[in-house]
């Protein structure tokens, strides 16, 4: 039998014996009923509601479990394994994806012409010969810069990703940390740009396998309203008290918080331990942004984080296996 992806059956050959072909639209995906009588679904909600689940989820061996369901402490390799690749490049999200990564880290921009981009200053200088803004230059222009050289000559030639590149390889492999970048901290970004991230991760059957970071409550509020099932992590703001980054994600519906290190240089273990558990019981899991420190890392999951941003992804990948068995 063959069935389109709006569940209309195409070709149905019982049990007869021969060849049969069919044609249908692979981008056509519509919204099917997770079984008779339920209402239409989106992907993975028919897969977790259907009867037989495990026929139907995404295949292969390098199939993870999703956000929702893959246990804690993890480690998120930020920017990719940075230490040993270019950041946010391919190389640095394979290698931490091909190590058993739970999660990966990367900051996404819009080029001029709307493309998205994940470069992690809004500026080319530091890690491309390029020069000026990533909004000032389309997608083409971007390509045409070295975004490889400056961490190593092996790496030379490397082009930045767009948000459809690593979704495209690397989609339900592993879970995304997406740090969407502004222009300001205070302001909403077009509308557009939010609707295009929201149709990449759509694409790619990824609803389940990234959440949405930032600092910025005006975007944050924009993706509770476009898209409210895909997880957002409040971020930061150093110049106000932790608990106060606790009452933005309730504020916003956030699941989860992302922690400065600088942090814990201004408030002491006792204050951060109370706004963990206040984060825990408000159902708010807790990510560290960073640690490279195997024995700091002990010293941050003992506390009660649950996920570590990590930049060299395998030291401190083996610290937190040591905390799991113990």
């Amino acid at each position: 039998m063959v069935t389109a992806p709006d569940g209309s059956v195409l070709l149905n050959m019982m049990n007869e014996v021969g060849v049969g072909t069919a044609e249908f639209d692979p981008h056509a995906r519509h919204l099917k009923p997770a079984g008779f009588g339920n209402p239409p679904a989106p992907h993975h909600n028919y897969i977790e509601a259907g009867r037989r689940p495990w026929k139907y989820r995404p295949g292969g061996s390098a199939i993870v479990r999703h956000d929702d369901i893959m246990p804690y402490p993890r480690v998120c390799a930020h920017r990719g394994f940075s230490t040993i690749a270019p950041e946010n490049s391919m190389p640095a999200f394979g290698a931490a994806v091909a190590l058993g990564a739970e999660e990966i880290e990367f900051d996404l921009w819009s080029s001029k012409d709307g493309v998205i981009v994940s470069i992690h200053d809004s500026n080319l200088e530091r890690v491309s010969d390029g020069s000026g803004y990533v909004w000032e230059h389309t997608y083409e222009e971007l390509l045409k810069f070295d975004f490889g050289a400056k961490h190593g000559p092996e790496f030379e030639g490397l082009r930045i990703p767009s948000f459809e590149d690593i979704l495209k390889k690397f989609a339900c492999h592993v879970v995304m940390n997406v740090h969407v970048k502004a222009v300001d901290d205070v302001n909403p970004l077009p509308e557009e740009t939010i609707r295009e991230i929201v149709r990449l991760i759509n694409k790619y059957d990824c609803r389940k396998y990234c959440y949405i970071m930032s600092g910025n409550i005006a975007i944050l509020e924009q993706f509770r309203a476009i898209a409210p099932d895909i997880a957002r992590c409040a971020g930061a703001d150093i110049e106000k008290p932790l608990e106060d980054l606790v009452d933005k994600a309730i504020a916003t519906g956030s699941t989860k918080i992302q922690l400065f290190k600088p942090f814990f240089k201004y408030n002491d273990a006792d204050y951060v331990r109370r706004s963990i558990e206040k984060a825990h019981q408000n159902g708010i899991r807790c990510n560290l942004f960073w640690s490279d420190d195997p024995a700091e890392t002990l010293e941050y999951l003992e506390m009660g984080m649950d996920v570590i941003l990590a930049n060299d992804y395998q030291k401190v990948a083996a610290a937190v296996e040591k905390f799991k068995a113990k």
